[in-house]
């Protein structure tokens, strides 16, 4: 019994001694995190140096980008295309790419390697080999619970492997625009070679937003999988970002949030994508390398709901309701039913479904609009590009009214080699309406030298006629001085 006491009191001593012990190296390693994330948080701001730009809010990510999803205009970046490892927030790239090359009802078999190369302790949804469930189920489970599993079971069913569907996930970034990015698996689980910017995730969001299905299963909360050939049992499963689903907490439940992905690896921290409605709208919000603290989800959250907040400096207006004084907008024609010139009409028209954001406190005179080309397969196309404070801040597209009998195209000059020399752009337009104009103008000319002339011919004869009027005074004031001279005679 002594040995048994003499045991239980070295055994104590031994855990207070090891405790004090490590009390210094855990006290060390807050101190460490809270300084990183410090300075995190001191990181300038770069939109913050924009001139007569809204004044954007520190946040704790690294990386941290505001866009508006219509016209992908920039409201806020903070170090948006530095390369970072963007862990589970892949899977919107995998599940846009799902959504372009299958049919929502598709069946998908699992195999192995789907279900057995992830990561231990990994987001899963358990499924096993042989396991059958539909493309739609298969993307609920990679958007809702994050599933790796998932992710491997749609690249392999597209593209037959997940290497030839990394080829296809690059194709695409570079197809809309990202140059920072390189996909090597559809699930984001750690790899060097595996990267993307938050500029680059807000362009691959931006897209996926266009498609009615990623909006609706992304932004569910929750959704039951029904029994499968290998469960038996329904499989409930949540939403892990807070903001749409309480997954742990409702703290940060916000019922305006439509979309959103999160992501966490040791490498990556946490990654997360957000997309709300904020003053009539659709705001995508990118913050990456975002450290933990003592409560989970602060700041991560608290940072996506400062910077959508944020959003709300800006106004959304639309070009063709304002555009009034840009020289196309004013261009005469002659009416449809009649030979008459009609002022009121145009040869042009803009997009009526563009729009321009500017700050609340500007109006859209203060967009200074130009005339851009872009090359298209079907011809180049006619552009208005919108810039203020020097930042483009929308765009519309130009486009021929339907009552012209002939084509209208957009072109620049030319050389006879082909080559595009240097020097303005112009608008080649309809010649048959130029010779018409032409030739009214001509015709007023006409008119009016016939007229001229007219007056000029009887402007002599009325010259003619005083003359002689003039000659017949003189006659008799010369007959009457002489008769008057002989009377005083």
């Amino acid at each position: 019994m002594g040995l048994k006491k003499n045991f239980i009191y070295r055994l104590f001593l031994g855990v207070l001694i090891a405790s004090f012990a490590l009390t210094p190296i855990t006290a060390q390693a807050t101190q460490d995190l809270e300084a990183q994330s410090l300075e995190a948080y001191n990181k300038t701001i770069e939109s913050n140096s924009w001139e007569k730009w809204p004044t954007g809010p520190a946040v704790y990510a690294q990386s941290a980008i505001v866009m508006e999803a219509d016209t992908g205009m920039i409201l806020y970046a903070k170090d948006m295309e530095q390369k970072n490892y963007p862990a589970s927030i892949t899977k919107i790239m995998t599940a846009l790419l799902a959504l372009e090359n299958c049919e929502l009802n598709e069946e998908i078999e699992f195999s192995y390697h789907a279900t057995h190369s992830i990561e231990y302790g990994s987001s899963s949804i358990a499924r096993t080999e042989g396991e059958i469930l539909t493309v739609e189920e298969t993307l609920y489970g990679l958007m809702l619970s994050s599933a790796n599993e998932c992710a491997n079971a749609l690249a392999e069913h597209i593209a037959g492997s997940n290497e030839d569907f990394a080829l296809l996930m690059n194709e695409k970034a570079k197809e809309l625009g990202c140059v920072n990015t390189h996909f090597s698996n559809p699930s984001g689980l750690h790899d060097e070679n595996h990267y993307t910017c938050a500029y680059d995730m807000a362009l691959i969001t931006k897209a996926a937003l266009e498609n009615e299905d990623f909006r609706r299963i992304s932004g569910t909360d929750y959704y039951t999988l029904r029994a499968t050939n290998k469960n038996n049992e329904e499989l409930w499963m949540q939403n892990h970002h807070y903001m749409i689903a309480p997954y742990r907490t409702n703290k940060y439940l916000d019922d305006t949030i439509f979309s959103g992905k999160t992501g966490y690896t040791t490498d990556a921290l946490n990654t997360l994508v957000t997309c709300g409605e904020r003053n009539g709208m659709d705001v995508i919000v990118v913050t990456m390398r975002t450290r933990s603290t003592g409560e989970k989800g602060i700041p991560l959250f608290t940072d996506t709901a400062a910077l959508l907040d944020y959003a709300n400096n800006f106004q959304k207006l639309n070009i063709s309701e304002n555009e009034n004084t840009f020289v196309v907008g004013n261009a005469y024609d002659f009416s449809v039913d009649s030979n008459e010139l009609n002022p009121s009409a145009s040869l042009i028209s803009i997009d009526e479904n563009s729009t321009v954001i500017l700050p609340n406190n500007v109006t859209f005179t203060d967009a200074v609009p130009s005339i851009t080309f872009e090359e298209k397969e079907d011809g180049n196309k006619a552009y208005l590009t919108y810039e203020y404070a020097g930042q483009t801040v929308g765009k519309a597209s130009i486009a021929l009214e339907e009552n012209t009998e002939e084509e209208f195209t957009f072109s620049e000059i030319e050389s006879e080699e082909g080559e595009q020399p240097q020097g303005p752009n112009f608008i080649t337009i309809n010649l048959k309406i130029i010779f018409i104009v032409i030739a009214v103008i001509l015709g007023i000319l006409l008119m009016i030298f016939s007229i001229y002339k007219l007056y000029e011919k009887n402007r002599a004869k009325i010259r003619k006629a005083m003359n002689i009027q003039q000659k017949r005074r003189f006659l008799r004031r010369k007959r009457y001085r002489s008769r008057r001279r002989r009377r005083r005679r």
